[in-house]
């Protein structure tokens, strides 16, 4: 349930050409009449910045402050210290507004620098990712890949703000992309494997990790994403026993670690010593994906143990944690939703129903808000005369909704949607109405879905409509998809707009 974005964990391993190890002169200085140049306290810190303990991070960091106040203008010393400060907040070690203000600030010095260089794009949008603003985040990785097809640090950062926005095809493919190039970096094929483990490719993502860790094996995130996907895939055992020697081995990440272990006595049902980890956590200010992590899962095993109004102030500090304008991973939209919903029945279940109506108001005023939180307010508001109200809050739900969302749920809204405008048919002319816009979005959603039940929801969403043609062709999907029960067909109301087609009539026959 509870899983980290540890493919963006690891430092940087490459260099731009101002990283290079300088080159030989033909008639050299003799070298105990010069200092050291900034060109070689770069290349020394980019030694340092590939090793994985804060110890070796800090001394990168000491040796590209001495390369920049020679030469402010390296973009590589910028975007390597933004790297690095990455790396210290994704993994817990240092998890401070300073560090995503450290990562943005440099990454953006190194763009200003070398516009073009994708390393430095790469390297932005890694800190953007961080900072939870994964929409320009992807906009400076499909840069990065447009400057230069043949940089993994383009195509690796393009992977990594896919996976995390749930993209995940298309993850795969990027995340290979930057292992056909880099075969032998170890952060790399972290995140192939991150990328194969949302998949479902267990253990091919277990191989990736198995190789990263070869290669690197002082490195605490192919551990943990071996760990993760371990829990994922249901083995709690093997599960448990890397998380423990993950505990005794590393003395850095324990956060990340905790939150891991914490997960697993979920999966598990020990909730008593799940809530005993969550306590161990140390949640900082905002709202970073670890920190929705922990406070959910404070909330959720203290409704499980029935400590109620304690839960309840761990999800109200959780929803209120998250700006309206939320952009971060899609797995934190969902914890923020689900944070939500269990307050909705949390309320409920006490007859507050004004406190309710509140909530699911707040919620759906979110980007990407779950049309079934729509569905909720719109019940609360036609049940008490608003229907017109109820029409327009299930619109904009539509409208705005998620485009992974489950088509199972948004034939259920396109459906209810469709009742409380029935008699509003498609104009011949003109702007369509707005839930004739809706129903026709749902319609594109839902049209590649192997499930017959939501082109059938569909069909009745259309015959109400007016659309004949179209409700024909979804009941025809959905006899296709396994889907069609006749006998329902005959009398569902729904359908009396397309009772007389002789299709119609034909699809009611055995």
């Amino acid at each position: 349930m509870l899983l980290l974005l540890a493919g963006s964990l690891a430092p940087f391993s490459g260099s731009l050409a101002s990283g290079d190890a300088p080159a030989v002169e033909e008639h050299p200085t003799p070298r105990d009449s010069r200092r050291l140049t900034a060109s070689e306290y770069l290349h020394r810190a980019l030694v340092y910045a590939e090793r994985p303990r804060p110890e070796d991070q800090a001394e990168a960091e000491r040796l590209l402050d001495k390369a920049l106040r020679l030469d402010p203008a390296l973009p590589e010393a910028h975007a390597t210290r933004s790297r690095i400060s990455v790396y210290l907040y994704t993994l817990g070690i240092e998890e401070t507004a300073r560090r995503l203000e450290d990562a943005l600030e440099e990454a953006r010095r190194a763009v200003a620098l070398a516009p073009d260089d994708p390393r430095a794009r790469a390297a932005l949008g890694m800190a953007l990712i961080a900072s939870d603003r994964l929409t320009p985040a992807l906009d400076e990785a499909r840069r990065a890949v447009a400057l230069d097809a043949s940089s993994a640090d383009a195509w690796l950062s393009l992977g990594i703000v896919l996976r995390l926005r749930h993209q995940l095809d298309e993850s795969l493919e990027a995340c290979r992309r930057a292992a056909a190039i880099a075969p032998d970096s170890p952060r790399v094929l972290t995140a192939l494997g991150e990328a194969l483990r949302e998949t479902e490719h267990y253990a091919a993502a277990r191989e990736m990790f198995g190789q990263a860790i070869d290669l690197d094996h002082e490195s605490i995130v192919p551990q943990l994403a071996a760990a993760f996907t371990l829990l994922k895939a249901g083995n709690g055992t093997e599960a448990r026993m890397l998380f423990g020697v993950i505990t005794e081995k590393w003395d850095f990440g324990q956060n990340r670690t905790r939150l891991g272990a914490a997960a697993l006595f979920v999966m598990m049902q020990d909730y008593e010593e799940a809530l005993g980890l969550y306590g161990q956590i140390d949640l900082p200010e905002g709202s970073s994906l670890p920190t929705l992590l922990g406070l959910y899962g404070k909330g959720y095993c203290l409704s499980k143990l029935g400590r109620d109004a304690e839960a309840e102030y761990f999800l109200s500090l959780l929803t209120s944690r998250v700006p309206e304008d939320y952009d971060g991973p899609a797995r934190g939209r969902e914890i923020l939703f689900r944070a939500y919903q269990d307050l909705v029945d949390y309320f409920k279940g006490r007859g507050r129903d004004r406190r309710v109506e509140t909530l699911l108001r707040a919620a759906c005023r979110r980007p990407l808000a779950p049309t079934s939180m729509g569905r909720q307010l719109t019940a609360l508001l036609a049940a008490r005369g608003a229907r017109e109200e109820a029409a327009t809050v299930l619109e904009r739900a539509l409208l705005g909704s998620d485009p992974l969302e489950d088509p199972l749920e948004l034939s259920s809204s396109i459906l209810d949607l469709a009742r409380l405008r029935q008699g509003r048919a498609r104009r011949s002319g003109g702007e369509a109405p707005a839930w004739i816009t809706a129903l026709d979005l749902a319609a594109g959603r839902i049209a590649s879905c192997p499930f017959g039940v939501a082109h059938y929801r569909l069909a009745r969403s259309q015959a109400l409509a007016q659309d004949r043609a179209a409700a024909l062709r979804s009941l025809q999907e959905a006899r296709r998809c396994g889907y069609l029960p006749q006998d329902l067909m005959a009398q569902e109301p729904d359908f009396e707009a397309l009772r007389g087609d002789t299709a119609f009539q034909a699809l009611l026959k055995p």
